[in-house]
């Protein structure tokens, strides 16, 4: 009997231990996200707007309201962050916020009724390891008048150039990013906010530290490729060969540019670019493709790329449809239309023979 008592003594004690333990581990735990609720409402009338589409940025999650306006993110890391909310005949609006681990961060925001006059040519601009300026535009899609717009940061390591502007309609206004690397000690991101006539769309800027052992971005396959010769604009314009692979009937080569002399912007001209293979067969211009940078978009007629002075930039050129039978581009020619604050020797950029 004295054994059984003393058993279920033991067993009591085994029982407060654990209690204590499980007790103290549940109060040592922390919670290392937060989240982020929402609601949004209607600038004129303060009513719940449902199916508004909610982007946050960085990180690329999207949501849509329901029938309450209500919209959250859950297990967020702490940090900074941008929302921008848009519907159909809403003007888009963007804020930012903090999450803390451990608390909700309201999100909440109102829509004003009326149609966008302004668009962005890029909502993203990533910088490699050794690029240290990009370019976006400002477009005024209005019917009419002109809008001014201002550029926000908080980040010391950005420059924006100009911050402020206004834009005729059915133009465009070019707004240059520069990133001091010599601010950065790691990789990092950040949220422009372009706000203009009630509204505001966010850029976000994400960059690569260190040094690139190629210069700008990934590198593409090593030895893949040749080229014969490379005629530059100008001899500060420096020109390396770098690959040119052929997937299915489009070919696409890789090459560094460097810029010796001051910033330069300059405007290539697709419809006067052309190539031909070594069987004779002609490739136009405007079914060739130019990337400057990361850049996801081709650069067009109407847009400037703007070349920093010593900063090494990949562009890349895909030509498509490739004849059966040709073995490689005898010479392509890629033409400029017009630059400043410095005009080349020369307007055009020739490669010759570039096999696959």
């Amino acid at each position: 009997m004295k054994t059984s008592k003393v058993g279920l003594a033991l067993l009591l004690v085994c029982c407060a231990w654990a209690v204590l333990i499980v007790t103290g581990c549940a109060k040592d735990e922390v919670d290392t996200t937060g989240t982020i609720y929402g609601i949004v409402n209607d600038a004129d009338n303060g009513e719940p707007v449902s199916g508004v589409y909610v982007v946050l940025n960085p990180r690329g999650k999207t949501t849509n309201t329901g029938s309450d306006g209500r919209f959250e993110f859950l297990d967020m890391e702490p940090g900074q962050y941008t929302i921008q909310i848009s519907k159909n005949g809403y003007k888009t609006n963007t804020k930012r916020i903090s999450v803390v681990a451990g608390e909700q961060a309201s999100g909440d925001m109102v829509l004003e009724r009326g149609e966008s006059r302004i668009k962005l040519s890029t909502n993203s601009l990533a910088f490699a390891k050794e690029e240290t300026s990009k370019t976006f535009d400002v477009m005024n899609i209005g019917t009419s008048g002109s809008v001014s717009w201002s550029v926000t940061f908080t980040e010391s390591w950005l420059k924006v150039t100009p911050v402020n502007g206004t834009t005729a309609q059915g133009k465009n206004s070019t707004v240059i990013v520069n990133i001091d690397r010599e601010k950065i000690s790691q990789d990092m991101t950040a949220n422009l906010l372009v706000e203009a006539d009630g509204e505001s769309m966010p850029v976000e800027i994400s960059v690569k530290f260190g040094e690139s052992e190629g210069g700008g971005g990934d590198e593409p396959s090593e030895g893949k490729g040749s080229c014969g010769e490379i005629v530059s604009c100008d001899s500060e314009v420096k020109i390396e060969f770098l690959s040119c692979v052929k997937n299915a009937d489009a070919v696409e080569f890789q090459f560094l540019l460097t810029n010796n002399w001051e910033d330069w912007r300059v405007w290539f001209n697709r419809d006067q670019s052309d190539g031909v293979d070594d069987k004779g067969n002609s490739y136009p211009g405007y079914n060739t493709k130019f990337y400057v940078g990361n850049s996801d978009s081709f650069v067009t007629n109407g847009n400037a790329v703007s070349l920093m002075k010593g900063v090494r930039t990949k562009c890349r050129v895909l030509v498509p449809g490739i004849k059966d039978g040709a073995s490689f581009l005898q010479r392509l020619d890629w033409v400029i239309s017009s630059s400043q604050p410095w005009s080349p020797q020369v307007k055009k950029i020739t490669f010759t023979e570039v096999k696959w």
